[in-house]
């Protein structure tokens, strides 16, 4: 966990999701409350928040806060981070660090290793040089879960959220013929309310023509929330270049600072190889 808050996030807090001690505290208490009051009975709801029952306040804060504080919506919340991992089993299971770090390198996922100015995490993703046979998109999907749930315990990231940026430039027939929509819906599920992550948006950028049909069909998917911050630029990047200055994002995704240095990132946020404790946090 962070162990300070800037005060540019603490007032953001406080217009945007209505926090301050009192709040905080007191949506706690009814939070604590609320799961108390299911884990007495036997369904299946009650088995799966039985767990969260002894949670410490850090990670339960990341609930309220995606959920401006009001403890029901929160509860719902925390339901559907259950609900999702007993569904999908394979994303949630442990990998190993040197995998994801491995995966950071490539930007398969990657991370800016500094946030950008709005504050948020940013995420990247090359799609050039992955290799669907290899690694497979659910294990795509469970390197981003990993990093998100590391990141979130940072309170920077709770308040200020993240954002995707896609560079889909050589995208390629058999990459879309690896990905079916029962394996879009895990990605899709965990960044539209399954997750406490204030997620801003995912911009795709070089994406070819045919990407358009793949993405007809994924939309179905997509509720109204999830589209309005899905951004299709292809190779026009006026519209990004204002949502992102150019000179914090790094070349090879559109902007104008050096290309993405993944062992810089992967030692920033994971560590070193000496398990160092990160500063990105």
């Amino acid at each position: 966990m962070a162990k300070f808050l800037t005060n540019k996030s603490i007032e953001k807090a406080k217009i945007e999701l209505g926090e301050s001690k009192g709040i905080k505290e007191d949506a706690l208490q009814k939070l604590r409350e609320r799961i108390s009051a299911t884990i007495n009975d036997d369904t299946k709801r009650g088995l799966l928040l039985r767990k969260h029952s002894e949670a410490d306040d850090s990670f339960l804060l990341r609930f309220l806060r995606t959920r401006k504080f009001d403890p029901e919506k929160a509860y719902e919340l925390l339901q559907a981070y259950d609900h999702y991992h007993k569904k999908y089993p394979d994303v949630v299971s442990p990998i190993r660090k040197d995998e994801v770090r491995q995966r950071m390198e490539m930007a398969q996922p990657g991370v800016l290793p500094y946030r950008d100015h709005e504050g948020r995490v940013v995420f990247l993703f090359k799609i050039k040089d992955w290799k669907p046979e290899t690694y497979p998109f659910w294990k795509v999907v469970q390197t981003y879960i990993y990093l998100i749930e590391h990141l979130l315990k940072s309170e920077e990231t709770q308040i200020n959220g993240i954002v995707i940026i896609e560079n889909f430039e050589d995208y390629s027939f058999r990459q879309m013929a690896a990905v079916g929509i029962s394996d879009y819906k895990k990605m899709i599920g965990m960044l539209q309310g399954a997750f406490p992550l204030r997620f801003k948006g995912v911009h795709f950028l070089g994406q070819p023509e045919f990407f358009v049909k793949v993405y007809a069909l994924i939309k179905k998917c997509i509720n109204s929330k999830l589209l309005q911050r899905v951004h299709l630029h292809g190779r026009t990047l006026d519209a990004f270049h204002k949502e992102f200055p150019a000179d914090i994002i790094p070349s090879d995704f559109g902007g104008t600072a050096p290309p993405y240095d993944g062992h810089a990132a992967a030692n920033l946020i994971l560590g070193d190889a000496n398990d160092v404790v990160n500063t990105f946090l």
